[in-house]
This record gives C-alpha cells, structure tokens and sequence, in this order.
C-alpha cells in the first residue's frame, strides 16, 4: 500500500512535462514503466509529492534511423528493444540485453529511460550501452545537453540528471556488419538483476572490440580488448581477458548474492565467455 498524498499530473507534450519539472523540481518524481518507483513507494522508500507521468507524452518512444546511429526513445519498452528490426540489425547486443531484464511482465511494462535513469550498476542495459558507446540527451524547460555513458552514469543508482532534467533519447552507433556480440550474465533466480554481467562487442577485420562488465563497480566498466585479440581470440588472450576483468572488478561491493572476492572471480568467468560467444559469431575472416 502507497502511504501519503501525491499530485499526479499525465501531460500529452514533452514541453508540459518539462515545465512541470520546472516548477516542482526535487518534489517531483518521473513515472515511466513504474518497474522501480511503485516498488519503493510501496516500501515507504520514496513519498514523492508530485508524480509526472510521461505515458501519455507523444514522441518519447519509437526508433529512428539516423544513418550511423539508431535514436531510441526513452520511453521505448524493453520488449519492443528486443524485437526491433532495427535494433536486431544494428545493436544486436542492445536486444539481447533486453531480452534478459526481468520476465515478460516486466518487458512489456519497463522502459529503456527508466532503466537507464535508476542506474542499478547490475542493470542490463547499464553495461550494454556503455559497450556500444552509446550517448544519452537530457532535457530540460529551455535547454538540453548529450552526454556519454561515462558522463551520465555517476555512482550507485545515481546519474547526472538534474532535478529539473529528464532523459528524452539514446543514441547507439551503428555496429559494423558481421559483429560479434554477446551478452553473458550470472544471477541467483530468474527475474533478479545479474549479480555480475559482461558484453562483449567484436568488430570483424581487427576493428575495434569492447567488453562491458557489470556489477562490479558503481557504474559499468569498459576495457578495450582490440590490442589483447590482435592476434585472434586465443586461449592466452582469454586469460588475459580475464585477468583484466579481475582487475577492473577490484571495487566491486559485497551484498548477499556475493562478497567481492566472488564477484572478481565470476567477471574473470563471465568476460572470458563473452569474448568467446562474440567472436564465434563474428561473420567468416573474423579477426
């Protein structure tokens, strides 16, 4: 049950939710696919005064082919990510990523702003976009700014959203055709968030390669492995991989699905299966 009283206002423009935000600030909370907030004020957690529902706002959902990149709306559900002709051809690893939240309810309700805005570091979205080397445009009443994964993903659930700010649209770059990608995670029951998750996003022809780790740190961690897999994907440079994600993981927090020992040792685990998935689906000539 929802204790205490609370404007609720559903505005039909974006310029109207951004006024709201204007006006009420910190007192307002953004309802989207409500995965996350119903949840804590059911809990107590959160007693928002204001709610502004961007449901009913035209133009936050959709994508859009923007010729390098793919624009996705904020308000896009996470079933509608995973499906996408576009998003399937372009940023597969997006897709999977989406296809892994939670369980159908979930995906059909949950959006990929709402998501990206809780900024849980386990989040599936929260590693895939960073790989992709996605940007994020935040609005505002009178003005916007674009900002990288690393800019806008702060520490724990926390991001560089002002209180007067909201997250509009995702901006992925068009993955080179005959990509590997995969998205691997490892999580106690299905429908939790992963306690530790890896993508990994190969370019075919020595391009570039990136692998994502989540869980591991407040916000996501990216490495750059081209150099690593100069010379193929071996099984020398999947344990160098795999020392890497050991490294990068040396901040990961201990909680009850795991100390951080066990989380360092599972991204060795996970990145290395990542790299390996990707790279077996790299078209034929791969590296």
């Amino acid at each position: 049950m929802i204790a205490g009283e609370f404007e609720f206002f559903a505005p039909k423009t974006l310029a109207e939710a951004l006024t709201l935000l204007h006006t009420h600030h910190s007192g307002c909370r953004l309802l989207a696919g409500g995965m996350t907030l119903v949840p804590v004020m059911t809990l107590g957690l959160a007693q928002p005064g204001v709610i502004v529902s961007l449901n009913h706002v035209s133009g936050l959902d959709g994508v859009e082919d923007r010729g390098t990149t793919l624009r996705l709306g904020a308000m896009t559900r996470h079933a509608t990510v995973g499906s996408h002709p576009l998003i399937l051809e372009h940023a597969p690893l997006l897709a999977a990523a989406a296809r892994a939240i939670g369980d159908v309810q979930v995906r059909h309700r949950g959006t990929l702003g709402g998501s990206l805005a809780h900024a849980e570091p386990a989040a599936d979205y929260l590693c895939a976009t960073a790989t992709l080397g996605a940007r994020f445009l935040l609005q505002k009443h009178g003005g916007e700014r674009w900002l990288s994964a690393d800019a806008f993903f702060v520490d724990v659930m926390t991001t560089a959203l002002a209180p007067d700010e909201l997250l509009s649209a995702i901006e992925i770059p068009k993955q080179a055709a005959g990509s590997g990608y995969a998205h691997q995670r490892l999580r106690r029951v299905e429908g939790a968030f992963p306690t530790v998750l890896a993508a990994a996003q190969i370019a075919p022809r020595g391009g570039p390669a990136r692998l994502g780790l989540g869980g591991v740190a407040p916000r996501p961690v990216v490495l750059d492995i081209g150099e690593v897999l100069g010379n193929g994907v071996t099984p020398a440079a999947l344990d160098e991989i795999g020392t890497r994600a050991f490294d990068a993981a040396r901040h990961a927090l201990a909680d009850l699905n795991g100390s951080t020992d066990y989380r360092r040792a599972m991204a060795r685990v996970c990145a290395r299966r990542a790299v390996a998935a990707a790279a077996d689906m790299l078209a034929p000539g791969g590296r």
